[in-house]
């Protein structure tokens, strides 16, 4: 069953975003080694308590979905994202046979009311939420109680190599601003989370070049940055920038490296 949006009322960011992610919906998974590697950790710290109803929040093109149906084994299953694109993948990847719902919306809008989920996993869709803590209360409101919410998310000092080579060509970082471990916690225990375990890693991948380096987020989507006007470059700054990131080769490769926090928490109301 597949949900479609209006994204009319979406602000002009989310559905440019929506634009980026349905353009590299077919490129994803030949790229997505880092959101393999950091989805592969998150499955780790599932809960094995029984789950009957489980949301995949921003689901992309459904690399979760198997593992959160063997593990998880729930009776029914919402797949949310806000590309059709991705969702059209996801769904493709998947059997009939599985109660699985595709939801397209945009997760700020939170569809879902009342306590239904005892389990909501996000693996890095939460940073391109611009108001997170009221995400988190809409999520709080929609789980069963004693529910798990169990997501990964980007944090501050994610890809310096590219705040570094932009710094070197015009001033400025060029980088998606992302928040710093305290602002997640403190914004879980305003929406009324219980944190379970919340840890960081830094993740480094390794590239052969600056150009492989950034289509490896390209070819995911994951290239839109919420505070700025988007704007062509031209063909001298490009160049310019790739230079500047040259200048960071290592032994390994070209580096990009990212801040991960891994988060359980639960929902306890007295």
């Amino acid at each position: 069953m597949l949900i479609t949006p209006n994204l009319s009322s979406a602000s002009a960011y989310k559905r440019q975003l929506a634009k980026r992610f349905d353009r590299a919906a077919s490129s994803y998974d030949a790229y997505a080694q880092f959101q393999l590697d950091v989805l592969n950790r998150l499955l780790l710290c599932l809960p094995d308590s029984p789950t009957h109803t489980i949301m995949d929040l921003g689901t992309g093109t459904g690399l979760a979905l198997p593992s959160l149906m063997t593990k998880c084994t729930p009776n029914h299953c919402v797949a949310l994202d806000l590309s059709p694109a991705m969702l059209a993948v996801s769904r493709a990847r998947m059997s009939d046979d599985f109660p699985i719902h595709y939801v397209c919306a945009d997760a700020e809008t939170f569809p879902f009311a009342g306590s239904c989920f005892d389990v909501i996993f996000s693996s890095l869709a939460i940073q391109w939420c611009l108001q997170p803590e009221s995400l988190f209360r809409s999520l709080f409101a929609a789980s069963c109680h004693e529910g798990y919410l169990v997501f990964s998310t980007l944090l501050v000092g994610s890809m310096p190599e590219l705040s570094t080579a932009w710094l070197g060509v015009d001033g400025r970082e060029h980088v998606h601003q992302y928040i710093t471990e305290e602002a997640l916690k403190n914004q879980l225990l305003a929406a009324s989370w219980q944190i379970e375990s919340l840890s960081v890693e830094q993740v480094e991948m390794w590239f052969d070049s600056p150009e492989a380096a950034v289509a490896s987020l390209k070819k995911v989507g994951a290239s839109l940055i919420s505070t700025e006007k988007q704007q062509a470059i031209s063909p001298s700054t490009w160049k310019a920038f790739l230079q500047q990131y040259e200048k960071q080769r290592q032994v390994k490769g070209i580096p990009l490296s990212y801040q991960v926090a891994f988060v359980v928490a639960r929902k306890h109301v007295s």
